[in-house]
């Protein structure tokens, strides 16, 4: 059994009361598990289709091997969309994506995929349903090319949450930022460095 830290127990919470925001966490806070086991919850609730968005591939294959750590996959699948190696079903053809999750959600059983933000607008592509959606270090979000993407699944997930320890906004409208609302939601939880500092959880 985890014992959740109490920033950590607060971000979940906050995740409960809200379909989408920001999650602010310092450097070493400890933000992927308040990911994963908020999808537990959701996985063990109701069948669903969960994305994980990671900045590069090792993120996204590290975050797959954490995740795995607790999550149970008796009745979960697990996907890849980008182009790296992994033991696990991966692809980023869009009909592939498709078929794989909507015929595990068809036998009631959940669908894990693993992405990246470059690969992000193959599984927008593919026309799934998405139940949550994480991005990791969010900030990588507003570049231009990945946008689109990110844009879309802010408004067609079910349940949307970005994570950063770096929130990048924008002073015009002319470029993306997570100052907007409109697709990022509000920061729905903000840990202060100096606090995880004086409780000994980073240094």
């Amino acid at each position: 059994m985890i014992q959740l830290r109490p920033h950590q127990q607060n971000a979940l919470d906050a995740m409960l009361v809200h379909d989408k925001g920001q999650v602010i966490v310092p450097t070493g806070g400890g933000k992927t598990i308040c990911m994963i086991k908020d999808a537990e919850k959701q996985l063990n609730t109701n069948p669903s289709t969960t994305v994980v968005v990671a900045p590069r591939i090792l993120l996204a294959e590290q975050l797959c091997s954490e995740f795995l750590e607790i999550i149970d996959t008796s009745n979960t699948h697990i996907m890849h969309v980008h182009s790296g190696e992994t033991e696990y079903f991966s692809s980023t053809k869009p009909e592939k994506i498709h078929l794989f999750a909507n015929t595990a959600r068809t036998a009631g059983e959940n669908v894990i995929i693993f992405t990246t933000y470059h690969s992000l607008s193959k599984v927008q592509s593919a026309d799934i349903e998405v139940n949550n959606i994480y991005f990791d270090e969010a900030h990588n979000s507003v570049q231009r090319n990945f946008f689109p993407a990110t844009e879309f699944f802010a408004a067609e997930s079910d349940r949307c949450y970005f994570f950063t320890a770096t929130p990048k906004h924008s002073l015009t409208v002319m470029k993306p930022g997570m100052n907007d609302a409109y697709v990022y939601g509000n920061v729905i939880c903000n840990v202060p460095a100096p606090t995880l500092v004086e409780q000994g959880y980073i240094l």
